[in-house]
């Protein structure tokens, strides 16, 4: 008769074996008791890479940059109690952006719940909505149908996360004690997975749409095959292209006349606007993130036709306009334009978007503030010159802003953010997540606050020795504030509910965290600190001194010369 040791111990393996069976490769495991027979496990499985991460929070953001990165569902695994609590951020992020995670909570068994046993909490559905599904397991027995039901849903479980729309899958596992597992494990026949073959995808019924007046809107992380691809589609078509930097489309390798880079500059022209009534608008998952973008398709008149492309059926239509549902993915809907024996609309539509594009661009390269170091400089020349396959993260509020508004053509860089829930937590360690997945060269470009948010994950970054350099654009607390409404209030009111100055000493934090740090003093130092940090492939923390005012006066002296330029047309 088996030892409870043993019964556990087999339990778990066959969960472990339907895991991998069906294409977990990856791990995050924090410390703890509960968990103790997982982690183990884990830990002797040469199939499964593991990285340990103490801080919960900083845990599952740092799975969700691995999942991002290598495309693939990762695993969580966290003792009971409040540990399992501190993955909910990241979470909701994997649910909103669609990445795949399987997540591991380990529980007291029934018999010690609702009983003041310490460190137990009802852990049932504790994500709720946040995850695709929810299950507690059944406690571990000595039976063959108990190991096939663990191995089984192991299984299920990644096929769960990874199935369109990708998300996060909860699984709550009761262990009974002893915890220390028998380490002479056996292996349990795997059952194999077989994919059905996608049916070839035929957009013939469309042809006459696209050949009218038409605008491409991209949303969400492309990779740079699907950017090369969507380019591809608007070449043919004649119709000019949108996406914010995340799409890839300015740094997949390959210059396109048709995408319209500073397009938040470009329709904040009322004169442009008013020229510019397309037919046709064929949309690729959420809207990018230019305000001017949502507000410019929301005045669109009625008869317009509105195509929107999800493989994950999910229809996420912010503007609730759309007239037609595709339910495909990237890939798939572009192979099937392309395919259409096409007559593109005329010339000069794709003409005056062009040359409002051409007249931004020489704006930005005949403006002082690109010469002169400042946040939004330092963001203007990050991507610039980089070695093959960087990585930049993107932080959200004024640095992802910054680098949409003025973007310009770059080598293959891939950029990533987080724009599911756009929160400014997790940051850094889904950045070093990302670097961790890719061992590329990746620079994280950050605010101060997103960075305090997040220092536990530098911990992260420098027990593995990740090649992240991150780029600090310090203006001493809450600078997107200064673009919204908020910026009208006094400073009595304004300072201590938004400005929120940490006062942080960050040459002290690069220190504990043994990061190389510099604070350069021009734009030219800065480039060369850059190019070095990254070259070097060790942690780097470059502080960019800035303030509250410079970002609004550089967007704003901006924008003034785009609309006094448009209204002499």
């Amino acid at each position: 008769m088996k030892t409870q040791q043993q019964i556990m111990t087999d339990y778990v393996t066959a969960f472990l074996d339907g895991l991998v069976a069906a294409g977990i490769q990856k791990a995050v495991i924090s410390p703890g008791s509960r968990s103790t027979p997982v982690s183990l496990l884990i830990h002797r499985d040469p199939r499964i890479e593991y990285y340990v991460a103490v801080d919960e929070r900083s845990a599952a953001f740092f799975a969700l940059g691995l999942a991002k990165a290598s495309r693939t569902a990762v695993l969580l695994v966290c003792t009971s109690g409040t540990a399992a609590a501190n993955y909910y951020p990241a979470i909701c992020e994997a649910k909103a952006s669609r990445v795949p995670l399987v997540v591991l909570t380990t529980d007291r068994p029934p018999e010690l719940q609702h009983v003041g046993t310490p460190q137990t909490m009802a852990q049932d559905g504790l994500f709720g909505k946040q995850v695709k599904s929810s299950i507690t397991l059944a406690v571990a027995e000595d039976s063959p149908e108990l190991l096939r039901y663990s191995e089984w849903q192991g299984r299920q479980a990644v096929k769960k996360a990874c199935q369109s729309p990708a998300g996060p899958v909860h699984l709550n596992m009761p262990l009974r004690e002893p915890l220390l597992p028998n380490l002479e494990r056996r292996n349990y026949p795997r059952v194999e997975d077989h994919l059905i073959a996608q049916t070839t995808v035929s957009l013939t019924g469309y042809q006459s749409l696209f050949e009218k007046k038409g605008v491409v809107v991209v949303g969400e992380e492309r990779t740079a095959e699907e950017a090369r691809l969507l380019l591809q589609v608007a070449d043919t078509l004649k119709w000019p292209i949108i996406g914010d930097p995340l799409t890839n489309l300015a740094t997949c390798g390959v210059t396109s006349q048709q995408h319209m880079r500073q397009i938040d500059g470009l329709l904040s022209s009322a004169t442009f606007t008013q020229l510019v009534q397309p037919e046709v608008i064929l949309r690729f998952g959420r809207l990018p993130i230019s305000k001017n973008v949502m507000l410019w398709l929301k005045g669109l008149p009625g008869d317009v036709r509105w195509l929107l492309v999800d493989d994950g059926q999910e229809w996420l239509d912010q503007l609730q306009v759309a007239t037609d549902f595709l339910p495909y993915t990237v890939t798939e809907s572009c192979q099937a334009i392309l395919q259409l024996p096409l007559k593109p609309c005329a010339d000069e539509w794709l003409h005056v978007w062009q040359q409002e594009q051409a007249r931004l661009t020489k704006l930005i390269h005949t403006a002082t503030w690109p010469t002169v170091l400042s946040e939004t400089s330092a963001v203007y020349h990050a991507l610039e010159e980089l070695p093959a396959e960087t990585q930049v993260f993107v932080s959200n509020s004024n640095a992802i802003r910054m680098l949409d508004r003025f973007i310009q053509p770059s080598e293959a860089v891939t950029v990533w953010g987080n724009r599911g829930v756009n929160g400014i937590d997790g940051i850094v360690s889904t950045a070093a997540g990302i670097a961790c997945a890719t061992n590329q060269p990746t620079i994280l470009l950050t605010g101060d606050l997103a960075l305090f948010h997040d220092m536990n994950g530098l911990q992260m970054v420098q027990a593995y020795q990740l090649p992240l350099t991150i780029v600090l654009l310090n203006n001493q607390g809450g600078g997107i504030f200064s673009f919204l409404s908020q910026r009208t209030l006094v400073a009595a009111d304004f300072d201590p509910l938004f400005a929120t100055p940490t006062h942080l000493e960050f040459a002290q934090v690069a220190t504990l965290y043994s990061l190389a740090y510099e604070k350069p003093t021009s734009l030219a130092n800065y480039q060369t600190r850059l190019k070095e940090a990254v070259a070097s492939r060790r942690p780097a923390l470059i502080e960019v001194q800035g303030t509250f005012d410079e970002p609004v006066t550089i967007w704003e002296d901006f924008l003034r010369q785009v609309q006094t330029q448009g209204s002499d047309r």
